[in-house]
């Protein structure tokens, strides 16, 4: 969504004022639109209405839907607005060029040069705007002294002596206090509700899923989600109760919401266990949806069966075999031999040396969890022997 302001206006522009309208159309694109709030509101109405469309969208669509927002949304920008400004032509061209720029998002080549094309208008801003007034009043002389001053003003601005000494530091903190805080709290305060929502929809499926749903199950509901102050959450349960169908939806929601945020996901599985415990056993269909639900929001599952364990009960032997498979020793190994397999793996997953190596933030997050699922089978072992 980079070049979308400068590219928007520029073919705008070239429509109504020729060749010196394109410059300047993707000049105040780039000031006006790319680099400032409005792109910033852009993504985030687009995101809202992507978050209310997934909830109500039935399961089945997900994967057409899914092909839309990643394949046509960049050919069809480029349809309508080649469309309205070039007919035919336009929608040739600014089709081609909306799927090579905002469709091939999986394209390498396609992402350098995008990188590519916004670093160079951050870099040049100053020698783009010295020239374009040069080249519409079509003087050389303000052309050739235009780039010039442009060129000082770059070198000034990027060395941050712009702001210094211009004196623009409060006025720049003023607005970043003002603007973006407000968008950002308007942000969470839509992503709180669609939180919420979804919740609602899972928990009334969690419910449903034992067969009827019983007043303990909605009294905890009740307690869990406040609905005294919000009706309509008590609504959405009402409508999500009648079946187990569906349930699906509301998960992909919170995964969308509960990206990258651990504790979030944990907290999700956490509540809709305490709904489905209420009534004393999980049943099978129960847990069955429940590990769905955390496969669909990419809880991790070790972190899962430590939620499990503290809401299902298990007889000692299974949940320490449980833990013999995580280290992958036989229940009769001797205690050096546990405490030699206990080591190896410890090395082969440690965080410090998956980030030595090069790995990626998600990598070592999945060896940090993978570290803490050993060493929490390797004490819970430990303490049996000892206890026996």
């Amino acid at each position: 969504m980079t070049p979308l302001g400068k590219l928007t206006l520029a073919v705008i522009g070239l429509r109504l004022f020729g060749a010196a309208g394109f410059l300047w159309g993707m000049f105040f694109g780039h000031v006006l639109i790319d680099r400032t709030l409005v792109k910033t509101i852009i993504k985030q109405k687009f995101s809202q209405l992507d978050d209310t469309i997934r909830l109500m969208l039935p399961f089945r669509f997900y994967r057409s839907y899914n092909y839309l927002i990643e394949h046509v949304l960049g050919k069809l920008w480029g349809v309508i607005l080649g469309g309205l400004t070039f007919g035919w032509v336009g929608v040739a061209v600014l089709g081609i060029l909306g799927h090579l720029l905002f469709d091939c998002q999986k394209c390498k080549s396609c992402k350098e040069w995008r990188y590519a094309f916004e670093d160079f208008w951050n870099v040049n801003l100053g020698k783009i705007f010295g020239g374009l007034i040069g080249f519409t009043c079509k003087s050389k002389l303000l052309l050739f002294i235009g780039v010039i001053l442009g060129f000082f003003f770059d070198s000034f601005r990027l060395e941050g002596g712009l702001r210094t000494k211009l004196k623009l530091g409060p006025v720049l903190n003023f607005w970043s206090k003002i603007n973006p805080l407000k968008l950002a709290l308007r942000s969470q305060e839509a992503r709180d509700v669609s939180f919420v929502q979804s919740m609602a929809g899972l928990a009334a499926k969690i419910s449903k899923a034992d067969g009827a749903v019983s007043e303990n199950e909605i009294r905890t509901f009740k307690k869990l989600f406040n609905t005294d102050k919000n009706p309509k959450i008590a609504r959405i349960f009402n409508e999500a109760k009648q079946s187990t169908a569906g349930y699906q939806a509301y998960a992909k929601q919170l995964k969308i919401l509960s990206r990258d945020n651990l504790d979030m996901k944990e907290s999700i599985i956490e509540n809709l266990f305490k709904i489905a415990v209420v009534d004393g056993e999980i049943l099978s269909d129960e847990m069955e949806m429940l590990e769905d639900i955390a496969n669909i929001i990419e809880l991790p599952q070790g972190n899962y069966t430590i939620i499990k364990d503290r809401f299902v009960f298990k007889p000692s032997n299974e949940t320490l075999q449980d833990y013999y498979e995580v280290l992958g020793v036989f229940y009769n190994a001797s205690d050096k031999e546990i405490k030699r397999r206990w080591k190896e793996l410890i090395n082969q997953y440690h965080p410090d040396l998956a980030q030595a190596k090069g790995a990626s933030a998600r990598e070592i997050e999945a060896c940090t969890l993978k570290m803490a699922e050993i060493n929490n089978a390797y004490e819970h072992i430990i303490k049996s022997r000892q206890a026996g």
